[in-house]
């Protein structure tokens, strides 16, 4: 199963068009919005950033300019400014709303974080010990941290509770999305449904099917019994187990 089609691509849609994937259904890793995610990259700036080069290269791509070399001349029009605004971007070049692969690595970084406060905060962990005082976080190794991890449950920003079962695994489950394309070369992608993996059975697949845009070269009879028939009869063994083998990563 691929669960993530993105579309956040350079230069492709400046040759192509994306009304090919208008009314695409498709299962992305679930995303949940954050709390002043979309300002803080509506206002990032790649100058502000010292030491990333990667957003200084995604930059040059996605404005279509670059920052001179004062070695070599060059066309001054062409120039980054840095003053550019991500939020200007095409959707097809560039999502402001959190992906699920975002999500993702969000919600990592504060389960290392919570893992390793209560690491330090434990007057019972000897392991984390050196010479009678605890190791600075310089000094510390991923077997350390583990034990802490596979036991953290928190809330994170968003309001969802985050936790490992007992297979050491973080049911995140899938978002069932809608593509809707426009003639501007943008996008929404709109969730018309949710994989629940440890739902009862039967009811792990939950699609809304009065929201489907369905792609207008489709008969929309004949799409609207096809999914029914997915959605209610022929979720196959190899899907289901699909659901239930999800792994965080």
């Amino acid at each position: 199963m691929t669960p993530q089609a993105d579309f956040a691509v350079t230069g492709l849609h400046r040759a192509w068009g994306f009304q090919f994937f208008h009314g695409t259904i498709s299962f992305t890793i679930h995303s949940h919005e954050l709390h002043g995610f979309q300002n803080f990259v509506r206002e990032l700036k790649p100058y502000e950033e010292q030491g990333n080069a990667f957003l200084k290269d995604f930059w040059e791509q996605a404005f279509d300019c670059f920052y001179p070399d004062p070695q070599e001349p060059g066309d001054i029009s062409e120039t980054c400014t840095g003053e550019e605004r991500l939020g200007s971007l095409s959707s097809s070049l560039f999502e402001m709303s959190m992906t699920g692969h975002s999500y993702s690595i969000y919600n990592s970084v504060y389960a290392i974080a919570h893992a390793i406060h209560d690491l330090y905060s434990s007057r019972s962990n000897h392991r984390a010990m050196k010479n009678g005082k605890m190791a600075g976080f310089e000094e510390l190794r991923p077997w350390q941290v583990h034990p802490f991890l596979q036991v953290i449950t928190f809330n994170n920003s968003a309001g969802e509770r985050l936790y490992f079962n007992d297979k050491w695994e973080m049911e995140g489950g899938f978002d069932v999305m809608n593509i809707i394309t426009f003639p501007n070369t943008s996008f929404n992608r709109v969730k018309i449904g949710k994989v629940i993996p440890n739902a009862p059975e039967g009811q792990e697949l939950i699609i809304h099917e009065d929201m489907i845009v369905w792609q207008t070269i489709f008969d929309e009879l004949r799409s609207h019994r096809f999914l029914k028939r997915f959605a209610h009869k022929d979720i196959s063994a190899n899907f289901q187990a699909s659901i239930k083998s999800f792994r965080y990563d």
